[in-house]
């Protein structure tokens, strides 16, 4: 392509307030965080429950990086299993109660895996509408025929399942959808996807860690399991606050995964300092339940004031750490998201083509390391009294 045609497709991006730019981080994340030198309040994390700078992790990753070295130095099925790979795996089997679990270096890489090794040529790839970029790529790398509904839409959904009841479809949708913070009615779609022969894969990133008793998610508030929702999958990038990714399944699932997924095969394995961070992430997870309760009392706090001092409307109340402020036009957010920056605060503005057309919004996401005090000043900034 022409330079001089991409330089005018740039120009455009910022005409349409639609050029995204890197905001340049100095600090560890926490409560609060420095961008290019100035401290915020951080409402822009996915670091739910402050563990990216635990110092047990952090100890961790050190350790295994002295007994291991930092690299893995090759794919899974070359140099790069270790046993701390190996006991990550198994203690993330027994966390989420699934017979196997694979780790993979990413979650978009998890999703392409995952599609690409289950599915080919003719076979249905069904997902919600508003479903991460990773989800819909993967469907366009397979062959298979994509097939959406709109979004939460079980009743769409089940039309699809109904037009061909003996092909294999593989129905994918998000646990927690991460630009929304809404969720499916799960027990609706393991219903159908057993009444009609679909094999149902969700996608948890943003709930396992936050969401249930033990932290285990989406499928722990519905009280469901790999009976209901035989693939599972999700990020150490969030809850966890390291990085990585995993997929939950039966044997013969995993398995496959493994000897089909090129994005596992041909990828250099995740560095073992990493691996042994998510390890004690799982252990403080499942010790300290009082990051989650902490998360939940902060949802009600931020969504009681915002019907104290009308932002109810703007507001899209959620039951997970992302509570987003609807401002529907790429303008009106890019301006308050300045403003929130002005007044000391981080989030971010988001346009499309991650949202529908005229759905754009402040994506506030909530951590453990947060106070009411916080909460209490991002509202009167919302409301621009400050």
């Amino acid at each position: 392509m022409n330079p001089d045609k991409l330089e005018q497709q740039l120009e455009k991006l910022k005409t349409d307030n639609l050029f995204r730019e890197r905001m340049t981080r100095t600090s560890k994340v926490g409560r609060y965080v420095s961008i290019e030198g100035r401290k915020m309040l951080n409402f822009n994390s996915n670091d739910y429950l402050g563990l990216a700078n635990h110092p047990a992790v952090i100890l961790a990753a050190h350790d295994a990086a002295s007994k291991f070295g930092f690299g893995s130095t090759g794919s899974p099925l070359m140099s790069g299993y270790t046993s701390m790979h190996q006991e990550l795996e198994f203690a993330m089997a027994d966390f989420l109660n699934y017979p196997r679990v694979v780790l993979f270096s990413a979650g978009y890489l998890a999703n392409l895996g995952v599609a690409q090794a289950l599915l080919k040529r003719k076979d249905w790839f069904i997902q919600d509408r508003l479903n991460h970029a990773s989800l819909i790529d993967a469907a366009h790398i397979t062959g298979a025929e994509l097939k959406r509904y709109p979004h939460l839409n079980n009743l769409k959904a089940e039309a699809c399942l109904k037009e061909d009841i003996n092909r294999f479809k593989l129905w994918a949708t998000e646990g927690v959808f991460s630009m929304d913070g809404d969720s499916h009615d799960l027990f609706s779609a393991a219903l159908s996807a057993h009444t009609y022969n679909a094999l149902l894969w969700v996608d948890d990133c943003h709930g396992v860690g936050v969401l249930g008793d033990q932290g285990r998610g989406i499928l722990d508030t519905m009280a469901l399991s790999q009976t209901e929702v035989p693939i599972l999958s999700g990020t150490f990038g969030k809850a966890f606050g390291t990085s990585g990714a995993y997929v939950a399944a039966s044997d013969t699932v995993i398995e496959t995964i493994i000897q089909k997924a090129r994005t596992y095969k041909y990828n250099t394995a995740l560095p073992v300092p990493v691996i042994a961070a998510t390890l004690k992430s799982l252990e403080i997870i499942r010790t300290e339940p009082w990051r989650r309760e902490k998360i939940l009392e902060l949802i009600y706090y931020f969504q009681k004031g915002c019907e104290q001092y009308g932002l109810a409307e703007q507001a899209k109340f959620t039951h997970s750490a992302i509570q987003p402020i609807l401002l529907k036009t790429e303008q009106a957010a890019m301006e308050k998201s300045a403003y929130l920056k002005q007044c000391g605060i981080i989030t971010s503005a988001i346009r499309p083509p991650t949202v529908p057309k005229n759905q754009c919004r402040l994506r506030i996401t909530l951590n453990s390391e947060l106070e009411r005090e916080d909460i209490d000043l991002l509202i009167q900034c919302l409301i621009g009294n400050y």
